[in-house]
Parts: C-alpha cells; structure tokens; sequence
C-alpha cells in the first residue's frame, strides 16, 4: 500500500522533480542520444523500406488502372486503346 507522509501532499514535488530531470545534463545527453538512435533507426532503415512497398503497391494499382482503362504509356506520350492506332515513331504523334 502506497502511503502519504501528513507532511507532504501528493505533488509538492512534482515540479521540483521534473525541474532536476529537466535541468540534469547526463539526463539531456541521454535523451538527444536517444532520440537521434532511434530517428536514424526509424528514419534510416525502415523509411527506405516502407517506401519501397508503397511504391511497388502504387505502381501495381496505376498499371492496373491503366489496363482497365485501355491506357499504354510511352516515353513522351500516352494511347488510348479506345483511339485508333498511331504510329510511335512518327515524331511527335499522339500530340495534341
């Protein structure tokens, strides 16, 4: 059971305590130490990778848009399936 001494109420010394945390050096050090641990953890590794499956997930879901819409994409220009062929070695086909 938790007891309270008659002489102290429950926090009188919260500020005192988190003024001494708070001004304590090795306790900043170790803060900053850990914050830039894990932002270079979290932010360094894992971004990288969550990335990469977003943009796999993005493409696969244009690609298949693309397909339900009759879409094909070339370098500087796009067809439509629904428009008569035109050929793309004419310069500046499919243009408008």
């Amino acid at each position: 059971m938790f007891i309270i001494p008659l002489d102290e109420q429950p926090g009188d010394n919260f500020f005192q305590a988190y003024w001494h945390i708070l001004s304590d050096p090795a306790h900043c050090a170790v803060e900053v130490t850990l914050t830039i641990l894990l932002d270079v953890v979290l932010l360094g590794m894992c971004w990288p990778i969550v990335k990469t499956y977003v943009n796999s997930r993005l493409q696969r879901q244009h690609d298949e848009l693309d397909a339900e819409h009759g879409i094909s994409h070339h370098e500087d220009h796009v067809h439509l399936q629904s428009t008569p062929a035109m050929d793309c070695e004419v310069e500046g086909a499919g243009r408008e």
